[in-house]
């Protein structure tokens, strides 16, 4: 399993930063999120080595701008977009031109052994992603508007989550970590320092340019380019 950090609001040398939140996951093809503005973006992208044609999932977790901003950029005729079913009719039928178009509505798997939490939230509608690998969950959220105590409710009736990377927004109900193996807090996090206090042996502070990675029965591991 390996995540490549492409926009946040801190990064390492060379890296453009931003508002905003997008990921790769490289041995699924999946995009995650595109941040707010497509030169960071792919400027970011590019230092990693990736080209939008290799892309052949983009998962959106949410509408906000700063999640879908560099969305134009890297779509292209060979690429699956999956996409809240409450974002704008208008939205979906703009990327629906130039990509397919698949929207989430219910925790389901949208291929093997990758599971969409669907669309959860009542005032903010968002959608998370569970990854199963050999030790359990590896979820990664947006911003976590609807909260993480029913994302975790909706994943654990898949499997035992064991890794938490993402924007967990207010969350404040630490003892919902307890038991897992690493938790990357990114953008929007309020609760950042706390976490870190209380869980300063699983919580590592990753910026854009960041690898985190955890190959068979390894411990997480996070690199720098």
């Amino acid at each position: 399993m390996k995540l490549q950090l492409l926009y946040d609001d801190e990064g390492v040398g060379g890296y453009g930063t931003g508002w905003g939140v997008s990921c790769y996951l490289p041995e699924l093809k999946l995009l995650f999120d595109t941040g707010w503005d497509s030169t960071i973006l792919l400027n970011n992208m590019g230092k990693f080595g990736i080209t939008p044609d290799k892309i052949e999932r983009i998962f959106i977790s949410h509408s906000h701008w700063d999640h879908i901003g560099g969305l134009s950029e890297v779509l292209h005729p060979g690429v699956t977009v999956h996409l809240p079913a409450s974002i704008s009719e208008h939205l979906k039928e703009e990327i629906n031109a130039r990509a397919e178009v698949v929207e989430e509505s219910s925790r389901r798997e949208i291929t093997g052994g990758v599971w969409t939490s669907g669309e959860l939230g009542e005032e903010i509608k968002e959608q998370s992603l569970a990854v199963k690998t050999g030790s359990g969950l590896f979820v990664l959220t947006g911003c976590a508007h609807p909260g993480l105590p029913p994302i975790f409710q909706t994943f654990e009736k898949i499997g035992k989550i064991k890794a938490l990377v993402g924007g967990f927004h207010d969350f404040s109900k630490l003892p919902l970590l307890r038991g897992l193996e690493v938790i990357v807090p990114l953008h929007c996090t309020e609760a950042s320092e706390e976490i870190f206090a209380t869980y300063p042996e699983q919580t590592f502070r990753a910026v854009v340019g960041t690898t985190i990675a955890k190959t068979g029965e390894e411990d997480w591991r996070l690199s720098w380019i």
